[in-house]
């Protein structure tokens, strides 16, 4: 499912969780729903039919998503988020794309790690066809004095050669096709800045920049370093498609390393037409969880525990039975005295009594006497912490994180201002 530039689609605006009624006969084609079948199988989209409408309902993941060839969807974050690069960079996920779907970027300023890798594998997915159809080529004349002649034969500066005693030598003229063209230094230039970048910040990279390094291999060696004027030429070549059709392959690899090459990362949040690649998407709620959580970590001060229940920090829910698990999404613990913390991420303007009942059990395991209820702040009421409720000798606190601020990183400074001295004996 390529979709070129010039394809027709209908673009529907969706929340995370939200609904959206559609007529039905817009979607019938030979007797059934011609619907991508990742779709409703990967949780991005659920649909429901009541009488001639189809409902829609999206999931918790975010982007572009087609449902089918002709209507997409561009589902976005249920609250708002000042800066979605920022927020992804810190989680330290990585961007999933969509096989075999695509759809355009705005450029943007210089990428973070995260959107560096994305860029790159749809860099390694572009030049596939080049390996697979072939390398753009040119004539060149190459002149040579030699004693095993192949061409024309130049016989003024042979004669020329012999005068000083080189009788074992003849000068010729021929024309060679060469790689060694502005289009191919570009794209090499780009897989070698990856391969330098994802080595330095990439954390999930490894068969990344594996496949990167064989494609490098399987180059041709004529191929030599980016010249000055390369980018200029490939530009030009790109903006007026000059290329023979048969090479029209070249495009998109072209058009992703000239945006690497440029130091240009995507926008995540603005629509744009000036640059191809996968459609990607993020499960919101994992993102939001896992952010914080690396934030709380990277702030941490020195005895100061922040441990991931799902991992490292979970335990038994009973003290009888291994089965099943208490993961709280995180443990914060003083090193020296064992006091406990539990919070709980929900990505909801407010948590839910079944949020507040799994916090409290939660609490109970850990012999923890606090617990907290991290969300998102909605933009009424008070941001930060604030008393909830206490059960027994269990307070329930909540803190509304502001996802939507100015300055990020000052709102994690005050999340952690906040949550670490609550685990101060």
């Amino acid at each position: 499912m390529q979709h070129s530039r010039q394809t027709t689609r209908a673009v529907h605006s969706l929340l995370s969780r939200q609904s959206i009624e559609l007529d039905a006969e817009l979607l019938a084609r030979e007797g059934g729903l011609n619907v991508w079948p990742q779709v409703e199988k990967r949780g991005l989209l659920f649909l429901q039919l009541r009488r001639n409408r189809l409902v829609v309902t999206a999931g918790a993941h975010i982007g572009l998503i087609p449902l089918t060839p002709a209507i997409w969807f561009d589902v976005r974050p249920k609250l708002p988020v000042s800066n979605l690069g920022r927020v992804l960079e810190a989680s330290q996920r990585s961007l999933v794309s969509l096989e075999g779907v695509s759809r355009h970027y705005l450029a943007d300023h210089l990428a973070s790690g995260s959107i560096v890798e994305f860029i790159a594998a749809n860099l390694w997915d572009a030049i596939k066809p080049i390996f697979t159809n072939g390398f753009l080529k040119e004539f060149t004349q190459r002149e040579e004095y030699t004693s095993h002649p192949r061409g024309k034969l130049n016989v003024s500066r042979t004669l020329k050669g012999w005068a000083h005693g080189q009788f074992h030598r003849v000068h010729t003229q021929r024309f060679e096709q060469t790689a060694n063209v502005p289009a191919n230094r570009v794209i090499k230039a780009a897989l070698l800045l990856v391969l330098r970048k994802l080595q330095l910040f990439s954390r999930h990279a490894s068969p990344l920049i594996s496949r990167i390094n064989s494609a490098m291999l399987e180059m041709p060696s004529s191929i030599e370093d980016l010249r000055s004027s390369d980018l200029l030429v490939c530009n030009a070549l790109v903006e007026a498609r000059r290329l023979n059709p048969a090479r029209e392959y070249y495009y998109r690899a072209l058009e992703i390393a000239l945006l690497l090459l440029a130091s240009r990362g995507i926008s995540l949040e603005k629509a744009g037409d000036d640059v191809l690649l996968d459609s990607f998407i993020l499960n919101f709620d994992d993102l939001f969880e896992e952010y914080l959580r690396r934030v709380l970590q990277r702030h941490a001060p020195t005895g100061l525990l922040v441990l991931d229940g799902n991992k490292e920090g979970k335990r038994p829910l009973f003290d009888d039975r291994a089965a099943p698990p208490a993961q709280p999404d995180v443990v914060l613990r003083c090193a020296s005295t064992g006091r406990t913390v539990i919070g709980e991420i929900k990505y909801k303007d407010r948590p839910s009594r079944d949020d507040i009942n799994q916090a409290i059990t939660y609490a109970v395991t850990y012999g923890a006497d606090l617990v907290v209820l991290i969300h998102q702040y909605a933009g009424t009421g008070d941001a930060g912490l604030s008393h909830h409720g206490q059960v027994k000798n269990i307070r329930v606190a909540t803190y509304a994180f502001d996802l939507d601020g100015i300055d990020l990183e000052k709102e994690e400074q005050l999340l952690c201002r906040s949550l670490f001295p609550l685990v101060k004996p």
